[in-house]
């Protein structure tokens, strides 16, 4: 089986890694100093889930020189994903299955609409790693959860497939009968984190403890609840709660992804997330009076961002 990996970041490069120690034929699409250190050192993981490097491995910035996988992880992030797609195209084959293992609640329905319905499943990640340095990986933590579903709801043989070949290699991969609810139940803490730690630059730990910015937290959360179930997905009743339990175990200096982004003055996935959910809840004619608010603050940072990028 050959398993290809779009975007070898913090998410990608750990499936890459972990699949191949178990000596899966695994395909890395990346760019610039981080190829290299691929291509000439291989790749190098460190975190609890081991220290090893493995190569040899195909490393190329083409889709075209990969070649055809069976399963296609996409890792990239949500702003990468327009550049990505030739490349996706190129490495997908008939029978190929797509996983896409991103934040948000948008990506499935594109890349579904690109490359065919029947080729992507529902995926997502829950995992704290990124890149230390050109072609190295670190993790923190002892979570790893991949849950996958078909998008429709429920499960079949080729979900189990790839469930049982990310399980050999060491990675708690779930096949949850409804991956949409999860896939938003992830959103729906991600998201207004990502508002709060960037608006208030401050870790989880500092934003949940302070009163006013839990209730505003709390408050960007039911919004979140909101639109999903105006979109018919089945949150419960308790589904914020939850959530914030998870979020108060997190550790204290923790920040999220898409904040750190926003912070440092680099793309992020602002766009694809709050300003995509925004315009979702806009159509649907819910109600966001604190997304109003919170979101224009932090468009003219993200639009300086890609600007300086571009």
């Amino acid at each position: 089986m050959k398993v290809g990996i779009v975007g070898t970041g913090g998410v990608g490069g750990l499936i890459g890694a972990l699949l191949a120690r178990q000596g899966t034929d695994v395909a890395l699409l990346a760019r610039g100093a981080h190829r290299d250190a691929l291509r000439d050192h291989g790749l190098r993981f460190e975190g609890t889930l081991g220290e090893f490097t493995v190569r040899p491995i195909a490393v190329s910035d083409r889709g075209s020189e990969l070649g055809h996988c069976d399963i296609v992880f996409v890792a990239c992030k949500t702003w990468q994903l327009d550049s990505a797609l030739p490349h996706v195209r190129e490495m997908v084959g008939d029978d190929t299955i797509v996983v896409p293992l991103q934040n948000g609640i948008s990506t499935w329905d594109l890349l579904a609409k690109e490359l065919g319905e029947q080729r992507v499943v529902g995926g997502l990640i829950f995992v704290n790693s990124w890149v230390d340095s050109p072609g190295v990986i670190k993790q923190l933590g002892t979570l790893v959860r991949v849950p996958l579903g078909e998008r429709a709801g429920g499960t079949s043989a080729r979900l189990t497939a790839i469930h049982d070949l990310l399980t050999r290699a060491g990675i708690n991969a779930e096949l949850p009968l409804d991956i949409t609810k999860t896939n938003w139940e992830k959103f729906l803490g991600f998201e207004p984190m990502a508002l709060v730690g960037a608006l208030s630059r401050s870790s989880i730990g500092t934003f949940r403890t302070e009163p006013d910015t839990r209730a505003l937290l709390i408050a960007l959360m039911n919004e979140v609840v909101a639109v999903g179930r105006h979109k018919n997905v089945a949150l419960d009743d308790d589904c914020v709660e939850r959530r914030l339990a998870i979020i108060d175990s997190v550790a204290f200096g923790a920040t999220i992804s898409m904040q750190r982004d926003i912070m440092a003055g680099r793309p992020s996935e602002f766009m694809e997330q709050s300003i995509g959910l925004l315009a979702l809840a806009r159509s649907l004619g819910v109600p966001m009076p604190l997304h109003d608010v919170c979101v224009p603050l932090l468009r003219l940072q993200e639009q300086a961002a890609r600007a300086h990028k571009s």
